[in-house]
């Protein structure tokens, strides 16, 4: 398994049918579209900029069912969408619910300027609304087609846009009993998904749509999967390991630009004729907060754990660097609740020692920096088992004989943690009587 982009997944998608003649250069967040089968008749411009993400909108009335070429300029993981009819978003129901929308074609930024045919998506004089809105990528997606071999109308399933484990059933959409061919490239090898006969999930079924495995595409689901144009629903779900290890991983800070300091005072008398050791403490239990957001969208929950494994000072010189480890822990059950972030306090408890000189009154004290990490991504790896074969997985019989990976795993950190430590002292001779 390997890091993905946006950029990398969206040329996995199918190119749309374009023009036989190269579309105007147009800046990007622009979508253009042509009355007739060229580039110099009457236009109507779009910018995302002038419409609201998910936001439906009606076209002008002069390009209302006239538009045969469209040439667009979208930024990489930017999706419109062209409708055929009007129609507002159903009370309850997501803007990627394409019910009663009838014929939609999906615009997937690359961003360069593109350009479509709509005579070849079976679109033409059709489109009377549009939506755009920003799409994850590397969420993979289903691209299903009306006819054999990838071709004629076409709608693309955005797994982001939908919740893993659950039966969406297309009832009203176009392409209900429509399909004919589906393509899913972009899918990683952690996502599988199904597609059903009937609206319930119920009844005839296609599930091999998988990210392992060479098989990417079905060109005839009549010919290859007896299953041509039967879909009424669909669902999609991650694989999750069934053991995981994430390697933990330090977060070292020095003096940061931009910290607090707390401090702890400490003051006595060493009447002997020996050096003394002092010890200063200073417990705090709310000025450390870490957030630690998950990079993978598979993940349901996130715990961490954090330890200052190191904290050292020197009287009299340079603070010290504080090292924080940090532990991560995964779950991946499906639940009413999502959560790939996690916040937590920290409390804070640090001692120093220092030696009060023989025959002084002293004052020691400990001055801890709190420093304010700047939003920074964090890399480490784990080793994950599963039960299906995934890419590049060995065989592990000391565990079951599942499927062992090394798969790398990012988090987005941010908060205030101790930074630095400083601990002096200073000291007055007692006076003699």
């Amino acid at each position: 398994m390997t890091d993905s982009t946006a950029a990398s997944q969206v040329v996995l998608l199918t190119k749309l049918p374009g023009t036989s003649e190269s579309p105007p250069s147009l800046p990007s967040g622009t979508v253009s579209l042509f009355a007739d089968n060229n580039w110099a008749n009457s236009r109507l411009d779009l910018n995302i900029d002038d419409f609201g993400p998910g936001s439906r909108q009606t076209l002008k009335s002069y390009m209302l069912d006239q538009a045969t070429y469209v040439a667009f300029n979208l930024p990489i993981g930017t999706v419109m969408t062209l409708m055929d009819n009007i129609q507002p978003v159903q009370d309850g129901k997501s803007v990627a619910d394409l019910s009663n929308c009838g014929r939609c074609v999906d615009l997937v930024g690359t961003g360069n300027t593109e350009s479509l045919n709509l005579e070849s998506v079976n679109m033409n004089d059709c489109i009377s609304s549009f939506f755009w809105r920003t799409v994850d990528l590397n969420m993979g997606a289903i691209e299903m087609f009306d006819d054999v071999d990838f071709n004629g109308g076409r709608t693309t399933i955005f797994l982001s846009e939908w919740n893993s484990g659950q039966i969406y059933p297309v009832n009203n959409w176009w392409l209900q009993d429509k399909v004919s061919s589906i393509r899913w490239k972009s899918l990683n090898d952690r996502q599988k998904a199904t597609l059903f006969d009937n609206s319930d999930g119920t009844g005839n079924e296609y599930d091999n749509i998988k990210g392992w495995g060479n098989i990417k595409e079905i060109a005839n689901l009549g010919d290859d999967a007896t299953f041509n144009d039967q879909m009424s629903s669909f669902r999609w779900d991650g694989i999750t390991p069934e053991k995981e290890i994430i390697a933990p991983f330090n977060i070292v800070l020095g003096n940061v630009s931009s910290s607090s300091g707390l401090t702890s005072v400490i003051s006595g008398t060493n009447s002997s004729s020996l050096a003394q050791p002092v010890t200063v403490t200073l417990t705090n239990s709310d000025a450390q907060t870490l957030t630690i957001t998950t990079l993978d969208q598979q993940v349901q929950g996130i715990t961490s754990t954090q330890t200052l494994s190191e904290s050292a000072g020197v009287p009299g010189e340079d603070s010290a660097s504080t090292t924080w480890a940090i532990a991560l822990s995964y779950t991946y059950t499906q639940s009413t609740t999502k959560t790939t972030t996690e916040t937590t306090t920290i409390a804070l408890a640090i001692s120093q020692t220092v030696n009060a000189p023989p025959e002084t009154s002293y004052t020691a004290t400990l001055l801890v920096n709190i420093g304010k990490i700047p939003p920074k991504i964090y890399k480490t790896t784990a080793q994950r088992w599963y039960k299906v074969a995934v890419t590049g997985g060995m065989v592990d019989p000391s565990n079951n004989n599942l499927y062992l990976r090394v798969e790398p795993v990012s988090v987005s950190i941010t908060g205030s943690l101790a930074s630095s430590t400083t601990v002096n002292i200073v000291s007055t001779p007692l006076t003699k009587s």
